[in-house]
């Protein structure tokens, strides 16, 4: 099945601007917040007496000492790939089904999910970069060959060997097309950044408040316009996504 990009972005961007988006923002904020606010905690604690954080380009940092925002870092990370599972499953539904949140879609066999979602997450985030690191074009084909592995695990309950496969399969015949997202992330995102960092000029804090704020619409962006790829080329009904509800 081709995949039709007008129709990915559009309806991409509807799933964006739903309820189930605007959760989904909150969500990806929350943790974000969390994360960074943490990793800077720990950072701060770190830097020579008589340096300030501002001095050394460190945005906001959570009042906390460094063993608890050490484990509070770590706890952030973790609960972000739950929000991605949980994204997942709330964009990969019918259009007409975005205004509703059912608790299934946020317990309904998470903890079985969870690891195959981590293991996928580490082995993209490992075999990516080293795949741009080589040469750009491996790096390329494997974002987008295996950009569907995250909503297998979490729409169709595969384990991580069987969502690289089924990825691989939906990716099939439409590389060129998934290619032309890719890139359009990226420029997207570079944009996203270019902001921060002018921003990080005022305050770094504030930089990377904004930051983490536009990312977070970027991505709630990008996995809404994934999703309808992802809805797209397994089947597209209604009846292939009721089933998450």
């Amino acid at each position: 099945m081709a995949l039709q990009l007008g129709t990915a972005i559009g309806r991409g961007a509807r799933r964006s601007l739903s309820i189930s988006g605007i959760v989904a923002l909150v969500l990806m904020i929350g943790y974000q917040v969390l994360f960074v606010g943490s990793f800077n905690a720990v950072i701060v604690d770190t830097l020579p007496s008589g340096v300030r954080p501002g001095d050394a380009g460190v945005g906001f940092a959570l009042p906390l000492p460094t063993g608890v925002a050490a484990g509070l870092a770590v706890v952030a990370l973790l609960l972000g790939i739950g929000v991605f599972l949980v994204t997942a499953r709330l964009f990969a539904r019918d259009l007409s089904d975005l205004s509703s949140l059912p608790g299934t879609l946020f317990t309904r066999r998470l903890w079985r999910a969870f690891p195959s979602a981590l293991v996928v997450s580490v082995v993209l985030g490992v075999a990516i970069p080293i795949g741009f690191a080589l040469l750009l074009v491996p790096g390329l084909f494997l974002a987008v060959s295996l950009q569907f592995a995250v909503f297998a695990v979490a729409v169709e309950d595969t384990g991580p060997i069987e969502a690289f496969r089924r990825s691989w399969e939906l990716a099939s015949g439409n590389r060129w097309r998934l290619l032309a997202l890719v890139v359009l992330f990226g420029v997207v995102g570079g944009i996203g950044g270019a902001l921060g960092s002018l921003l990080a000029f005022v305050s770094p804090s504030v930089g990377q408040l904004a930051s983490l704020v536009v990312n977070s619409v970027f991505v709630v962006l990008m996995y809404g316009i994934i999703a309808d790829s992802f809805v797209q080329l397994r089947g597209g009904s209604a009846s292939a996504t009721r089933s998450l509800a």
